[in-house]
């Protein structure tokens, strides 16, 4: 489906645009959108989407086709794929300057069925960190407003937006859309995203860090060698190596999961679908050169691990998992210490520590925070209204209660475990 769209650019006083966001001041400008419904469709345009994602100053792996791709054969059987394609028309052709990776996920039974797009890889978890849209420079502001103009001419496809993890820049665009459509917007959640601006060496680096954290890691790594365990480290690179080891990392995150007297955390391997897909798509990066497992080994054991996902000069660290008998020695904050090491040493920029900005463990990391947020969007009717509302009810029971309950659960466990012992 192709939809043409003329554009002249609006001056500075535009709510919508900026100056650093114009890319041809007073000239005509002709887009064209196109949305892929197809896994197919998708695959015909690999070249351009890396190049496209090549011209951004940072950017993750779960932006590239092959993780989206990869996800949506393993979870999107339920689900329409909705993915905007948005090129620049000029006398030397079209460029692609912009794409929106969306689903529609439909929700109940005729006549009371919700038909919700969410941003591609959602759903299911957390397996796709990074998620949203994504333009070359310039396009960001005017490419999100013909967007919006196309879902809204196409609004008939679609009940609700429902978009978590949506930067500041496109949350505010998408509220301001809705002030001028007459649509309901509600935000749902905001949660801080990590990152780490890394220097040239871990010295230089290990000095940003708090006086506390500068003291811990080598008081834990002394402790260890007092008791007379040895420990060291191993990064896996060969994609084989890492496939042999990912049973075993399944089972360390497992552990950390069902661990009863620290902080609780989700088994989020806990389903075969998801061990069948992380272990695809670790492949796939491995292959490519874009996928590190870090061990800690203590005695020939291994007690931690460390999943490190690579693109461009960027690292995400992913999921990990440790042994339990082991935190005594906060084997995870030093295997985290390895991985930032490694990073460094093989001349990355930034590191993604992903969502936590709450989480003390990822914050003693951190020196960068942005905000991101979940909001929802529905049609201005009674329908509309209700399904808001049922949208941010359910939300509190998801993320909050269900929180309390589990809290409850884990300390009636600990109290009852006490009473046998």
């Amino acid at each position: 489906m192709l939809q043409k769209i003329s554009h002249k650019e609006e001056d500075s006083k535009s709510s919508y645009v900026h100056d650093a966001e114009l890319v041809e001041d007073n000239k005509q400008v002709t887009y064209q959108l196109e949305v892929l419904r197809q896994p197919t469709e998708i695959t015909s345009l690999v070249d351009e989407w890396h190049a496209l994602l090549a011209q951004m100053e940072r950017v993750t792996c779960f932006s590239t086709p092959e993780w989206l791709l990869s996800w949506w054969e393993h979870f999107g059987m339920h689900s329409h794929l909705y993915v905007i394609i948005l090129r620049a028309l000029d006398s030397r052709g079209t460029t692609l300057v912009g794409i929106v990776p969306l689903q529609i996920d439909i929700s109940g039974h005729f006549p009371f069925c919700l038909r919700v797009m969410r941003w591609l890889g959602q759903s299911n978890g957390a397996l796709t960190d990074t998620v949203g849209a994504f333009f070359a420079p310039g396009y960001a502001q005017t490419g999100m407003r013909e967007v919006l103009a196309y879902l809204h001419a196409h609004r008939d496809e679609w009940d609700m937006l429902a978009l978590a993890r949506t930067s500041a820049e496109y949350t505010q665009a998408l509220v301001l859309w809705t002030r001028e459509t007459g649509f309901r917007s509600h935000v749902l959640d905001t949660m801080g995203w990590l990152s780490v601006q890394l220097p040239d060496s871990w010295e230089r680096y290990q000095s940003m860090l708090s006086k506390n954290l500068r003291s811990n890691l080598p008081r834990y790594r002394n402790r260890l060698m007092r008791e007379g365990y040895q420990a060291h480290f191993i990064p896996l690179t060969e994609a084989q190596d890492i496939r042999n080891a990912l049973p075993q990392f399944f089972a360390l995150h497992r552990q950390r999961a069902q661990a009863e007297q620290m902080k609780q955390h989700s088994d989020y391997f806990a389903h075969a679908e998801s061990r069948a897909f992380l272990t695809h798509i670790v492949s796939v990066l491995a292959e490519q050169q874009q996928c590190v497992l870090m061990r800690m080994i203590i005695d020939g054991q291994v007690v931690a691990m460390q999943l490190l996902l690579i693109c461009g000069r960027g690292m995400s660290l992913y999921f990990s998992g440790f042994d339990p008998a082991w935190s005594r020695y906060s084997v995870m904050m030093l295997t985290t210490r390895a991985s930032i090491e490694y990073a460094i040493s093989q001349g990355y920029t930034w590191i993604d520590l992903t969502a936590g900005g709450g989480s003390q463990a990822k914050r003693q990391w951190g020196n960068e925070e942005r905000m991101v947020y979940y909001v929802v969007l529905a049609h201005p009717t009674l329908r509309g209204y209700i399904s808001l509302y049922a949208m941010r009810v359910w939300h509190y029971i998801q993320n909050y209660l269900k929180d309390d309950i589990g809290k409850l659960w884990h300390t009636l466990r600990a109290i009852g475990s006490r009473k046998k012992e």
